[in-house]
């Protein structure tokens, strides 16, 4: 969340108009940021609304920019602007990127996380990440957020997109204005539409509303007009005391925008707040008579806050990721962690300003000052910079560090088993159909499906949809996965032939990770089993096999399957091993699992004699053969990938159990 504006003078001319008080605001809003992201003490809940003041200063001072250079011709005008704005932007967070992704692959165990947090790195690079978050399931503030090391990016994603349009409004504001009517209303009128999408966006489609430009013009736009008007002199100061009460009411708006800010409610109408008040804070910072100066204006120019200002850019691309891989990693829950933290960001964004920003911004080469060279050389960055990270997508396994690299133990993928595999040879079977359907514990027994598809020969179908869990017996199955899961069933009933099996497989038990054990195990453990709710969980699966019931196909549920408190493919490691998520460790009491699944096993034994159709099949007792369960066999291969879902290696434990049960089934029949 940060706006990569101009901020030190590269020139006499640019030195005459620099104003400190802006880079002082700079460091304000990315330190609310930083301070957020870190989330230490709940000293900000509400920092996030830094990148609001970053939206603002933007369009401020790119129009500001922009000012200066509108003598030029159209083309030249725009070639010299994205010029400056290539070498300004690009440089540092290339580097980011790709070091990010190189991090990422080193460090970062390969989870069903890292396809959505490659996507957004990829897409961070042509700066369309906002898109992509946009388009995911995940809203900016969730948990899932916090692992993914590209999530800051959208803003920069944006600001670009931004720049693709305030270059042309300006011109013709500047140079048409007083012969096109429309001319100086243009502006104006987009950021009050933008306004109006960012008002009905909040409420109907959060995730464009807080990722998109539609609902985000309005806050840079809001800067430019600032600058018109007080280019216009719309705005005048006659004495210091105009200056001290827009900057003390500035203040006043957006601190409590830090404090108070509304995450659901946002960006509208809580970004309005943020904006007002920087835009107060801008007008100070402008109108202040230089003889007359508030503490406050002081402080805003103080050479401390100024180059904590100067360094914003750089400390909002490596503050992110560095957080991410803590995270990822050590725990940024560790106390060595948050002392390391601040030093590490402010010597890794000081290199980068010191050492790529300003190098690359203050050079005199060709490749810096003309135009069509600095486009062509930086498509060129782009280009390879997004080869060199696909790459790293593609191969991570080679140069991963984690023992999750093993993808045939760790992962359930379907793939092509490297033992021999013996096929059935019994007509009772063939021509069989094996359809299975459920949430994302059906993607977890692909492994699985693939060796009973070699062993058999029958065909299996799957229908897959993550969180939307099939007779789930802890409860009422999600009504928001209705429209999912009817058109499976339609397409089940419509290929099913009478004597197919349909297996329902999803999570049946309470999740046991993300609960505080600290606090107590017999706490936790009560409120595990007090969240199942077989009345609502009966009323489901009545109505979900008395539909496939009517199909004539045998029915197979997967009894409730061990689940642990930590995810094995996160601490596995000894760069991970210590972070504290995986403090409750990786093995259950078999006692504790027994007690927590008693009242599912209960519901089904009631429902298998309601439907003679159902059948059972119980993985328990090769998960856990002894009085203690564990992620991982006597060998000490991973039986889970994550904290409840199964590895590649405990897929091909549990082969042999569910062929015979699957043949056993249609034998019967």
């Amino acid at each position: 969340m940060y706006s990569p504006s101009l901020q030190i003078p590269s020139s006499p001319a640019r030195a005459a108009h620099y104003l400190p008080g802006i880079d002082g605001l700079r460091a304000i809003a990315v330190l609310s940021v930083i301070v957020f992201h870190l989330d230490f003490l709940d000293l900000l809940p509400g920092g996030f609304t830094g990148v609001d003041m970053f939206f603002v200063i933007s369009g401020y001072v790119i129009t500001r920019a922009l000012a200066e250079r509108t003598h030029l011709g159209f083309g030249a005008y725009l070639l010299d602007f994205y010029r400056r704005r290539l070498l300004r932007i690009l440089p540092a967070l290339l580097v980011v990127l790709l070091v990010s992704f190189v991090v990422a692959a080193v460090f970062v165990p390969q989870v069903w996380l890292s396809n959505q947090n490659d996507q957004t790195g990829l897409a961070a690079i042509i700066g369309l990440s906002n898109f992509t978050l946009a388009g995911n399931a995940n809203p900016y503030f969730s948990p899932r957020a916090e692992l993914n090391p590209f999530l800051h990016t959208w803003s920069l994603g944006v600001e670009e997109q931004f720049y693709l349009l305030l270059p042309a409004i300006y011109f013709l504001y500047r140079r048409c204005r007083t012969h096109l009517k429309f001319a100086w209303a243009l502006l104006p009128a987009l950021a009050l539409a933008s306004l109006i999408v960012s008002g009905v966006q909040t409420a109907t489609d959060p995730l464009s509303a807080f990722y998109l430009l539609p609902s985000r013009f309005w806050e840079l736009a809001a800067g430019a007009l600032l600058f018109q008007a007080l280019g216009n002199k719309t705005l005048t100061v006659r004495g210091g005391w105009l200056a001290q009460v827009l900057l003390m009411a500035g203040m006043g708006l957006v601190t409590l925008g830090f404090v108070y800010a509304e995450r659901k409610l946002f960006p509208f109408p809580w970004a309005l707040v943020t904006v007002s008040g920087t835009l107060l804070l801008i007008a100070a910072v402008t109108l202040q008579p230089a003889s007359c100066r508030s503490p406050l204006h002081t402080l805003l120019q103080s050479p401390p806050l100024v180059y904590v200002g100067r360094l914003s850019y750089s400390l909002y691309l490596w503050h992110w990721p560095v957080a991410v891989f803590l995270r990822w990693t050590t725990g940024l829950e560790l106390l060595e962690a948050q002392v390391l933290y601040p030093f590490i960001v402010l010597a890794m964004a000081a290199g980068s300003y010191h050492w790529i920003e300003t190098p690359i911004r203050a050079g005199r080469s060709m490749l810096q000052r003309n135009a069509w060279v600095t486009i062509s050389a930086s498509l060129v960055a782009v280009g390879m910079t997004w080869l060199a990270a696909l790459w790293i997508t593609d191969n991570t396994a080679a140069i991963s560090l984690s023992q999750t690299r093993d993808s045939y133990l760790w992962h359930a993928y379907k793939h092509y088993p490297r033992e021999t595999v013996e096929p059935v040879d019994d007509p009772e079977i063939e021509g069989r159909q094996l359809f299975v359907l459920g949430d994302s514990h059906t993607a977890a027994y692909r492994t699985l499906l693939k060796l009973v598809e070699l062993r058999l020969g029958v065909q299996v179908r799957e229908y897959e949809h993550g969180g939307c869990a099939v007779v789930s017996l802890i409860g009422a199955d999600p009504e928001d996965c209705d429209a999912e899961r009817e058109a499976a069933l339609a397409d089940i009933e419509a290929r099913a032939n009478p004597g197919d099996i349909v297996w329902l497989a999803s999570l049946r038990m309470p999740e046991l990770a993300g609960r505080d054990w600290q606090a107590g195990e017999q706490a936790a453990w009560a409120q595990a089993l007090a969240e199942v709710d077989t009345t609502q969980a009966d009323i489901s699966a009545r109505a979900m096999l008395t539909r496939l019931a009517a199909t004539q196909a045998q029915i197979l549920i997967d009894a409730p399957k061990p689940l642990f408190k930590a995810p094995p493919n996160r601490c596995s490691d000894g760069f991970n091993h210590m972070n504290p998520v995986c403090a409750p460790g990786l093995t259950v009491e078999r006692a504790q699992i027994a007690k927590l699944r008693a009242p599912q096993l209960q519901l089904l034994a009631q429902l298998q004699r309601d439907y003679p159709s159902l059948h059972v099949w119980d993985p328990l007792p090769l998960l856990c053969p002894y009085s203690a369960c564990s992620a991982y066999d006597r060998e000490g291969r991973p039986l889970y990938n994550d904290s409840d879902h199964l590895s590649g290696h405990g897929n091909r434990t549990l082969e042999r159990s569910l062929t015979e049960a699957l043949i056993s089934i249609w034998r019967d029949i």
